[in-house]
């Protein structure tokens, strides 16, 4: 029987292709959370991430944002647990536990960033934690695009390294919010690390040159030809 999507962040099958738990991402995550979050001009006093991994993001946004009074990250990894532990500051707490299983709890932001595409049931996950909050942000990848459903290989790349085992489009990541009690108050396409960071070699630097001409002139067209991109969404909960 195949493991579940919870049995692969905790058996050490993730950590093999990922070891640091993308430490390498958190300045570029947490400036695009640290930018919403200035857009929207909220000064929460607490600030959770569920699935925080290495915990990198709010140790960033620690520094960013030093009148919050708590920082809160949880995972059910040890390892991501014990490697966030390492060099935390005062007010920047990290648990080894499932929030998910946590009833009452309650925080003024929730980050919820690239953890959907991981979760076996997404849905019941978007209503377990809607009432835990009354803002959140979300970051999730578009894997669907005309080029990975003519390349199908890619999407199982992202299966077999990285853990997928939900692909969303932009209108499939509205409507499961929609669905589950959330209004989209902002949002935007972000980038890839590889269309930003320098390239490497000839053919990289030529993908990346087409991608961001592509990007400069018409995103959603881009997104869905492309893929590779997310969108970064700001939501508050519906109160039904």
């Amino acid at each position: 029987m195949k493991k579940s999507s919870s049995e692969r962040y905790t058996t050490g099958d993730y950590e093999k292709n990922h070891p640091d738990w993308h430490a390498e991402d958190a300045s570029w995550k947490a400036g695009m959370v640290a930018a919403a979050m200035k857009k929207q001009n909220i000064q929460p006093k607490r600030i959770t991430e569920i699935g925080c991994g290495s915990g990198g993001i709010l140790k960033v946004l620690a520094q960013v944002f030093p009148g919050t009074a708590a920082f809160e990250g949880f995972d059910i990894s040890p390892r991501a647990i014990a490697l966030a532990q390492q060099g935390a500051s005062n007010g920047v707490y990290f648990f080894c536990d499932d929030l998910l299983q946590r009833p009452g709890y309650s925080t003024d932001l929730l980050l919820v960033l690239d953890v959907l595409e991981h979760v076996d049931d997404f849905y019941g996950m978007l209503r377990d934690i809607h009432f835990m909050s009354g803002q959140f942000i979300f970051h999730v990848p578009l894997d669907l695009s005309c080029r990975t459903l003519l390349k199908p290989h890619v999407l199982l790349d992202q299966r077999e390294r990285s853990g997928h085992v939900h692909y969303f489009s932009e209108e499939m990541v509205r409507w499961a919010l929609h669905d589950t009690g959330f209004e989209i108050v902002e949002w935007e396409y972000t980038q890839p690390r590889i269309d930003i960071d320098p390239a490497r070699g000839l053919k990289n630097g030529v993908k990346k040159i087409l991608r961001n001409l592509s990007f400069g002139i018409n995103r959603k067209w881009s997104v869905k030809l492309w893929g590779g991109y997310s969108i970064l969404i700001f939501a508050n909960r519906v109160n039904a």
